[in-house]
């Protein structure tokens, strides 16, 4: 895979190295700080009570500032935004980005392209060569498909790549330890002005509603924050009045370290909502035992299993379930084992499991990347394992977390650990130290949990 270094608007490259449709159609919402983001991996934005006076709800997806994002990628600019993807598909990875053909196909659903018209890279091109400034109609997202809402940064657990913007757990410790303090952490996350929540319904009443296919809570964890239920009722009512009556996927990413007072609420309330929603439960885990509650800090597996185990006897309701795995360098070794657990659930209760494709690229020294060609091993014996099995795994409704699909997302993964040629010696440095502060501050040892990691640490001890 070719690697294209990040530029700027002098030096372009091809816009079919950058376009994304997700620029367009993946907008996340941080209802608590009110920010707004374009897809999963870009930082976030402070939309103001200002610019929502001034542009109404086109200060979301609309605002100036998302035309020039968007005009930078159709113009072959590597927008910094978008950074985490440039860094994964140079280390030979297939990022999240939805590519050329996703955009072709998203020109015509927004009757830019003739619909009969063929995709070609030159057409491509040429179509966007035209597109010169941020007036540009082709520049507005009116037709989102999908829509990810945080409710907020609560949660229960510090997994070891989170940090205080997304636990406050973390942010806690952080404050106990001197690391931030109360003040700076008060100033970063300010409470959002009432006209975001208020322009956001208006938004997703005119718009989300009428087009997202996928509409996704995240956290924080969900599963523990009162907020969660007012506010999905609030979808709920908007999804039954809207006059665009078409089947919508709800999925929750949830940690499943639930309480138990908090997990009978939530299945006492997911019949109500399976009624009006195509529900996915997906469950952030991508390792077993201690080396989960290593990785996921705060996480009892004990519990954890047993939560799982009351989930998935549920038969008398409809949902999807899965995991969504951050794939990391330290899961790398039992990346085998975890499927083997994902698999054994499903012989177990006979509900599909989706595996989902996600990668740690920030913070660098947790990124997969960083680790020697011998950790190739691990995910080639899970590609063994895997392959055979897939005629027996049934199909989710989700092509992303189908088992071909994360078979052909970890190949490359293998290939790019043993030919990795780029320079890692800054973030194998700092694996180290970070490591040990990490096993410091939380009284854990990361040799003792992980022991075929001894060589790797020792090696990047001595850089």
């Amino acid at each position: 895979m070719k690697t294209i270094p990040i530029t700027n608007a002098v030096d372009k490259v091809s816009p079919l190295d950058t376009i994304c449709d997700l620029k367009w159609n993946y907008p996340i919402f941080n209802m608590d700080r009110g920010e707004f983001r374009s897809c999963c991996r870009t930082p976030g934005n402070k939309v103001t009570e200002e610019e929502l006076k001034e542009h109404g709800i086109d200060a979301f997806l609309n605002s100036p500032k998302m035309k020039q994002s968007r005009l930078d990628l159709a113009s072959g600019i590597k927008n910094a935004d978008c950074r985490t993807c440039w860094q994964i598909e140079d280390s030979g990875m297939p990022g999240p980005r939805q590519g050329e053909k996703h955009f072709w196909y998203h020109m015509k659903v927004n009757n830019h392209l003739p619909q009969k018209i063929q995709y070609s890279d030159d057409r491509l091109e040429t179509v966007l060569g035209t597109i010169k400034n941020i007036n540009d109609p082709r520049l507005k997202s009116d037709t989102p498909y999908m829509l990810e809402i945080s409710l907020g940064n609560t949660c229960d657990m510090k997994c070891m790549y989170c940090n205080h913007h997304y636990s406050t757990q973390w942010a806690t410790e952080e404050i106990k330890l001197g690391r931030i303090s109360q003040e700076q952490y008060d100033r970063e996350f300010p409470k959002a002005p009432e006209i975001f929540n208020e322009k956001f319904w208006e938004w997703f009443n005119e718009v989300g509603v009428k087009h997202s296919n996928r509409i996704g809570i995240i956290g924080g964890e969900p599963l523990i924050m009162p907020e969660f239920y007012t506010f999905v009722d609030k979808l709920i009512e908007a999804k039954q009045n809207s006059p665009i009556k078409r089947d919508t996927s709800l999925w929750i990413v949830t940690n499943l370290n639930t309480p138990k007072n908090y997990l009978e609420k939530f299945l006492q309330y997911l019949p109500k909502l399976s009624e009006t929603f195509n529900v996915e439960i997906l469950v952030s885990m991508e390792s077993v035992g201690t080396r989960a509650e290593y990785i996921r800090n705060g996480v009892d597996w004990n519990k954890f299993t047993t939560n799982l185990d009351t989930l998935l006897s549920r038969k008398d309701v409809n949902f999807n379930f899965g995991f969504m795995p951050a794939i990391n360098a330290l899961s790398i070794s039992s990346l085998k084992d975890f499927v083997m657990f994902a698999e054994s659930l499903y012989h177990k209760y006979g509900r599909p499991v989706a595996i989902k494709q996600s990668i740690v690229n920030f913070p660098s020294q947790q990124s997969p990347f960083i680790l020697t060609p011998d950790f190739a091993r691990y995910v080639d014996e899970c590609i063994e394992y895997m392959e055979p099995k897939i005629p027996e795994m049934p199909a989710v409704p989700d092509h992303f977390g189908r088992w071909d699909s994360f078979v052909e997302f970890i190949k490359p993964l293998s290939e790019s650990l043993k030919n990795n040629t780029m320079d890692r010696t800054k973030d194998r440095k700092h694996f180290v130290n970070w490591f040990n502060d990490f096993d410091n501050r939380r009284k854990m040892n990361l040799l003792e949990t992980f022991p075929e990691y001894a060589d790797f640490y020792n090696m990047c001890k001595g850089l």
